[in-house]
């Protein structure tokens, strides 16, 4: 293997890192590695895979205390893994990752580490009751939700990937289980005496790159129980808070299983009756055989982890001798020795010129002898290890094809062989069961080893939110979120950006977040420009808590902009160092940004030469200043301060009064100007728990197009988006103040370009905390977002299918990922269709970047798919594609046909 850290290895591109491939082959007769012949049991002429079925099983282990396992002769510390992301890693972080875990590895020199790889089904029920219970008000809706959501999860493989890695103590005595038969006692106190070497082990595993904890209560439960029932389905198990078990206690695992071989069989049966109903699986066990060259991690990933794409579970037992350097080099002395009598052979009894390859293995072996001999640094040193993979199926038939599976995903680069002794091949994957054979042993670098990063994984989101979809990078996993995890848990933002090109479907993601956390009890608040999302509530699970609001055809001084700046309240400062003093500089704040809104809104009432006349924008501010702006002033009190004033510029003044009387009576302005009977009171439009307010109908701006040929309409589109926007945050700040909160802003990039627009996601993204609000806010580029200056405030981000080149780098900068190293076309491979695909309702792809934790490779970016295909009510509300078969014309078409048969 080539691992590019040449900086740290010292080698040439073109060597190959494993001894088996560069130095043990023979030129005279090729070196072939083959399982140890075993002989056939005396007298009854026994294969050694064919046990005695009348009597039990016997097992190497005798004893478990705390983590540590025991048998007669050995203890062995074992400690669970931290899954450690790979997705969205520079070539940097990966190799940064992988010498750190070779680094760790390498303080184990001269013991033997063991590792069992496993998995744990996803805990459905479990995270279902985890939703439920963190559920403000959940309605029966939501029940039904969660029972369809279940079904799906059920119906795919999906499981927590377990990363168990032990490590060898020392030898033991076998007196000490005789006598712990008599003194219980005795396990606890002989490991107490070890506990230097445990703690001197716990402390390197514990260690940057690894990040282990000790493997105690369910965790050692759960090894046992995979372990000894092989391949099958293991039940929950109760809570364990200690595990001191004796070989007694062991048998609630040893007894409830039967291993069983026919000679030269191809798989082991094991029969389980550890659940509800009796369970029978088929386990082939596969061996790492030569593996060839591979760059991690630069074009290969994980070597180790490759089996967690497959769509069956898979589980690895290896161990491995980390190899001290003198033992290295009398290896590669012998070796060289070898490969020096060949040589004289081919010279002195043929004449003949001796192969290259010895020539190449002579200095590979003095390279690697150097290595060890001068300059050992920890990176140098190698290890000797057997790897197994196993794969079960209900049918002998149907395991032999997953395995088959397993060896065509490493071909052409590692061999996995399939060979006979499966029997004692599967028992390795028992805890300190003796090695089945030194058949296809691996002498691999450190580097090499750890370039198999078996903690590698892909996870992402919490295992509290609602279902959103799977991640589709590096392996299948659900992925549930909970959009006040941020807010509440981590003390991070609630701000949520939604990102990606037209059709990368963020409306369709949102609208799920928001049905399905609405049915959870949230209260939503929702402005949909497009007025598609209204449909939502119009579902059964909102028709009565719901209602969807037109903007534009509500009453005069709806969007009053005076009213819509909440007015700050005393239950929002009582934890400042000084309540009265932080509520007082709210409320001057409070009034400031009523007057730069009203500013703001009256200025896209002038024509476009006005708003570009520095004069005329003063003279406006000037009357915005001395106007009052309490929560029920109206635009109204400008024009009296226009009239009534004296101004340096009387003409001009008059004209801006004249121009803003003239938009108070235009449809689409009345809507800021609050007559004395509506609207300037800051009454709310809405008393449901969910609203969603359309702006259908608003007009579309050319942005190509100069603004002074831009329509009235045009004009007004800014300030509408804006005040609409003010508007659904004013709803939010009327909720309780420890009540969770949702809103989201779909094309938030039309609300941003106004000042007042920008300065509203700026207050919502430092207010989403301290009022536990989710602020989910969908725009076409993540420059919309960045150029706020509120990055820093984002919480968790989803970045959708991108195409533009500049556009992509800037959803790098949101994402937090590093620019100009390749990730920039990754947005472009999202949610890839070919021609003849059909394109409606098909899941859509997004970057994932959780914001629970993405550092140091913990959690953080995923690809994911978003897939509510099990809920088919909401997928056809928030299809929001046009469908020409269902336009209204057809509808008359076919009337005028039905009458016209009538007659």
């Amino acid at each position: 293997m080539q691992l590019n850290l040449r900086s740290l290895l010292g080698r040439k591109r073109d060597d190959v890192e494993d001894d088996d491939a560069a130095i043990s082959y023979d030129p005279v007769e090729e070196h072939v590695e083959t399982a140890r012949p075993t002989k056939p049991a005396k007298g009854r002429g026994r294969h050694p895979d064919a046990p005695k079925m009348t009597s039990p099983m016997k097992w190497a282990l005798s004893r478990v205390a705390d983590h540590v396992t025991f048998s007669d002769k050995r203890m062995v510390a074992w400690y669970l893994l931290d899954p450690q992301r790979w997705s969205f890693r520079t070539v940097a972080d990966g190799e940064a990752l992988i010498e750190a875990h070779a680094s760790q590895i390498a303080e184990l020199v001269g013991r033997t580490a063991y590792c069992r790889i496993t998995t744990r089904p996803y805990p459905v029920q479990t995270w279902a009751q985890a939703a439920w219970q963190n559920s403000p008000n959940p309605s029966e809706g939501f029940e039904e939700i969660l029972v369809r959501d279940q079904q799906q999860l059920a119906s795919r493989m999906q499981s927590d990937k377990l990363v168990y890695f032990g490590v060898d103590l020392g030898s033991r005595s076998s007196a000490v289980d005789l006598t712990a038969r008599v003194l219980p006692d005795v396990a606890r106190r002989e490991l107490e005496a070890v506990q230097h070497r445990v703690d001197e082990v716990g402390e390197i595993m514990a260690g940057a790159g690894v990040d282990a904890i000790p493997a105690v209560g369910n965790d050692m439960a759960w090894l046992m129980a995979r372990s000894f029932a092989l391949g099958c389905p293991a039940p929950n198990q109760d809570t364990i808070e200690e595990t001191h078990w004796s070989k007694e206690d062991l048998h609630e695992f040893t007894g409830s299983t039967f291993w069983s071989a026919e000679p030269l069989a191809q798989s082991v049966r094991i029969d389980s009756t550890a659940g509800e109903q009796p369970i029978t699986r088929y386990v082939v066990v596969l061996t790492v055989g030569r593996m060839g060259e591979l760059h991690i991690p630069e074009v290969d990933e994980p070597w180790i982890a490759k089996t967690d794409k497959l769509p069956f579970p898979v589980e690895w037992s290896f161990r491995v001798d980390v190899r001290s350097p003198d033992e290295t080099s009398k290896e590669m002395n012998k070796l060289s020795d070898r490969v020096l009598a060949q040589r004289d052979h081919y010279l002195e009894d043929h004449g003949k010129q001796p192969p290259r390859q010895l020539a190449r293995q002579s200095e590979r072996a003095s390279a690697v002898e150097d290595e060890q001999r001068s300059g050992f640094d920890g990176l140098a040193t190698r290890t000797r290890g057997w790897y197994r993979i196993a794969v079960a199926a209900p049918t002998q038939e149907e395991a032999l094809a997953r395995a088959k599976v397993v060896q065509k995903v490493y071909k052409p680069a590692i061999k996995i062989e399939r060979e006979l002794d499966q029997f004692r091949l599967a028992r390795e994957f028992v805890p300190m069961e003796p090695l089945a054979n030194t058949g296809h042993t691996r002498h691999l670098p450190i580097l090499k080893f750890a370039a198999g990063v078996p903690a590698a994984t892909a996870e992402v989101g919490d295992k509290r939110g609602v279902l959103i979809g799977y991640t589709s990078g590096f392996a299948e996993r659900p992925v549930t979120w909970d959009p006040w995890y941020g807010p509440e848990v981590v003390e991070g933002s609630g701000l949520v950006p939604i990102v990606g090109g037209l059709g990368a479907g963020k409306s369709f993601f949102a609208g799920g977040i928001v049905y399905k956390t609405g049915a959870q009890g949230v209260p939503w608040t929702v402005l949909d420009p497009s007025g598609r999302l209204g449909a939502l509530a119009g579902l059964p699970e909102f028709r009565v808590v719901a209602t969807a609001i037109n903007l534009l055809e509500s009453e005069p001084g709806a969007l009053n902009p005076y009213a819509l700046v909440p007015e700050p309240q005393e239950a929002w400062f009582r934890d400042e160092p000084d309540p009265e003093q932080a509520l007082a500089l709210a409320k001057s704040a409070a009034k400031a940004q009523r007057r730069d809104l009203v500013t703001d809104t009256l200025r896209w009432c002038l024509p476009a030469e006005d708003q570009d006349d520095n004069a005329a924008m003063s003279i406006l501010r000037d009357a915005v200043a001395r106007a009052e702006a309490l929560p029920y002033s109206t635009a109204h009190g400008v024009l009296m301060s226009l009239q009534h004033h004296d101004h340096a510029d009387r003409e001009l003044a008059a004209r801006i009064q004249r121009r803003l009387r003239e938009a108070s009576e235009r449809e689409i302005s009345r809507l800021f100007f609050a007559s004395p009977s509506a609207g300037n009171h800051g009454e709310a439009l809405s008393s449901r728990r969910m609203t969603f307010f359309s702006l259908k109908g608003l007009a579309q701006i050319d942005e190509n197009k100069p603004k002074g040929e831009w329509s009235y309409d045009e004009l007004m589109s800014r300030p509408v988006m804006s005040l609409a926007a003010w508007s659904a945050l004013r709803s939010v700040y009327r909720a309780d103040f420890h009540e969770r909160k949702g809103m989201f802003l779909d094309e938030v990039h039309e609300i941003t370009a106004v000042s007042t627009g920008r300065t509203l996601v700026q207050k919502v993204a430092t207010d989403t905390r301290k009022h536990d609000i989710a602020a989910l806010v969908s725009t076409q580029n993540a420059a919309n977002v960045i150029g706020q200056n509120i990055n820093n405030f984002v919480g968790a981000a989803f970045v959708g299918k991108t195409t533009d080149e500049e556009a992509q780098e800037h959803n790098c900068r949101l994402l937090g990922l590093p620019t100009g190293v390749g990730y920039e076309a990754e947005f472009a491979k999202l949610s890839r269709r070919s021609r003849r695909s059909e394109t409606t309702g098909a899941p859509r792809e997004f970057i994932f970047r959780d914001g629970m934790g993405g550092e140091d490779g913990k959690g953080g970016v995923e690809k994911i798919r978003v897939d509510y295909s099990n809920h088919e009510r909401l997928t056809a509300a928030l299809n929001t594609t046009a469908d020409p078969t269902k336009r209204r014309s057809l509808e008359l078409v076919d009337h005028e046909s039905a009458e016209a048969g009538a007659a």
